[in-house]
């Protein structure tokens, strides 16, 4: 009888914690694209050359900022499990383009083993904001 009340008693506790998550994940997800707009162009495949850094925003998204003024917005269909926390990946090119039908793999830094593979989806194409004049 305690058991099925302490069960009880956690999976409470437990639907607020996964609410702030989602919360959580939608507000750093505005947050990395607070410096962008969209475009309305999505891509395939974008040139690996051109990236200049990615940021791992969370298990399902992926940031790659690129050389000059775009960023993609790559969204995961299915939850990269780990990825949000390792917060890094690699991934291997067969040419210079990184693809909607490619893999990346989170890299597991707590036991220097490969962590789970994932596949990416198409890239949403992003542009900076302009920066406003400072008036005074």
């Amino acid at each position: 009888m305690y058991g099925k009340s302490l069960i009880l008693a956690l999976s409470f506790l437990l639907v607020p914690a996964v609410a702030m998550a989602g919360g959580r994940k939608e507000e750093d997800l505005a947050k990395a694209l607070a410096k962008y707009e969209k475009t309305g162009n999505v891509e395939r495949c974008i040139q690996a050359s051109r990236i200049r850094t990615s940021r791992v925003i969370d298990d399902y998204n992926i940031l790659f900022i690129m050389k000059g003024k775009k960023a993609y917005l790559n969204t995961m269909k299915h939850r990269c499990s780990r990825l949000g926390f390792e917060k890094s990946f690699s991934y291997e090119l067969h040419v210079n383009q990184l693809c909607n039908i490619d893999i990346i793999t989170v890299f597991d830094s707590t036991g220097g083993i490969q962590g789970p593979s994932c596949g990416l989806e198409k890239f949403v194409e992003y542009k900076k904001k302009p920066k406003e004049d400072k008036k005074e």
